[in-house]
């Protein structure tokens, strides 16, 4: 061993193409442990804290286009919440099955239930922004809590969990998490995995003081902010991004908080199959292009380093397979960096009650760090897509 050593650095060339691949690996595993390290771990290590003596009166906003079966089951979830003052707004996005009949049976039982229907034949805007508006627009009470109709609260206590974490007067934005169901098969792991992910990157640079995005399943923010701000408009000629894009633009470290405990999650419902979960991919995807610079900066940088750093260890054992020193180089950083993955991955999905993904982080980070990069470039070719 000390004499292989010695032969490797009396042999090695400081700029050869074997040592530029090894310098670069080694800059991006820099890169990638910043991140672990310094960013991520800000979840995974995160100590929530709640108040439940400020609770505000709040009104929760869903929005449905043909969502008969889903209102159905999941609806009476959330106009049945043990919180002591919040109405509930659905607003009918023009759906033309029996969507209008059940919302009248519904809204004779629950007093606290207020129905808008919205037509988008006379909407100059694309996509869920118009009906959003108008349900926030109706709203009486000074916080909105946003989700969606095919998502249901995991707890009777959703919105006293959310609404626990406005902590004082200058709190306007709480992120919350929306998983999804656990189901058998690939496609679920991959979507509650990417979901995961997701999560612990935009819920650590909320804690971070830097909230760059939240998810329309489960969103809290003031009336005032939104009205203020002219609501969506900075952004309506865009179809997409009603959540994330008005976080970005608005959302700071004074103003934002998060809230993951188990009560507040929402669960969805997952895609059906691949072609559904890969649109809605590129739909959030396409949304990204719209952040501010430095927002595309940071995720950018990470998911480039991601990329780069799969490509470039396999070109490094490739050039230095012959070179015991060199692969046990190479060996120690992905080992390393696997490791701190790990550990990241399994104290953040314990905290949001993810279960069965976080050892399977080396093998889908691998294809989502691949694939990403793919869908983001289609959505510079293929048309962008719409709600629904």
């Amino acid at each position: 061993m000390y004499n292989n050593i010695l032969e490797f650095i009396y042999s090695f060339e400081p700029y050869s193409p074997q040592a530029i691949i090894i310098y670069a690996l080694s800059f991006v595993f820099l890169i990638q442990m910043i991140y672990y390290w310094i960013f991520f771990r800000k979840l995974a290590f995160y100590k929530e804290k709640k108040s439940d003596t400020n609770l505000q009166a709040v009104s929760v906003v869903v929005c449905a286009h043909n969502e008969f079966q889903n209102i159905r089951e999941f609806l009476p979830m959330i106009l049945e919440q043990d919180y002591p003052n919040y109405e509930v707004i659905l607003v009918n996005d023009d759906s033309d099955d029996n969507t209008e009949f059940l919302l009248i049976d519904l809204k004779a039982k629950y007093p606290h239930f207020k129905v808008a229907k919205t037509n988008r034949t006379v909407s100059f805007v694309r996509g869920k922004k118009f009906p959003l508006s108008v349900g926030i627009k109706l709203a009486q009470n000074p916080v909105v809590l946003l989700t969606d109709a095919d998502c249901y609260p995991q707890s009777k206590n959703w919105i006293r969990g959310m609404m626990s974490a406005y902590a004082d007067e200058k709190t306007e934005f709480v992120l919350g998490y929306g998983k999804y169901e656990k189901k058998p098969g690939l496609l679920n792991r991959l979507v509650r995995y990417d979901t995961l992910h997701t999560g612990i990157q935009y819920l650590s640079a909320a804690i971070g003081g830097r909230p760059y995005m939240g998810v329309g399943r489960n969103l809290s923010y003031t009336k005032d902010i939104f009205v203020k701000n002219k609501g969506l408009t900075s952004h309506y000629k865009i179809p997409f991004g009603d959540d994330d894009l008005f976080v970005n633009k608005y959302a700071h470290k004074r103003n934002t908080s998060i809230s993951i405990s188990s009560d507040a999650h929402t669960v969805s419902i997952p895609p059906r199959n691949f072609k559904s979960w890969f649109r809605q991919k590129k739909r959030h995807l396409a949304a990204s292009k719209h952040y501010k610079f430095s927002t595309k900066i940071r995720t950018g940088t990470y998911g480039l380093s991601a990329f780069l750093f799969h490509v470039l260890t396999i070109i490094a054992v490739v050039f230095s397979f012959s070179n015991y020193f060199l692969c046990s180089i190479i060996g120690f950083i992905y080992i390393f960096r696997l490791s701190s993955q790990l550990v990241i991955f399994y104290k953040s999905a314990k905290k949001l009650e993810e279960k069965g993904l976080w050892f399977r982080a080396p093998i889908y980070d691998f294809y989502f760090s691949v694939l990403n990069p793919i869908w983001m470039f289609s959505n510079y070719i293929i048309k962008e897509n719409v709600w629904k």
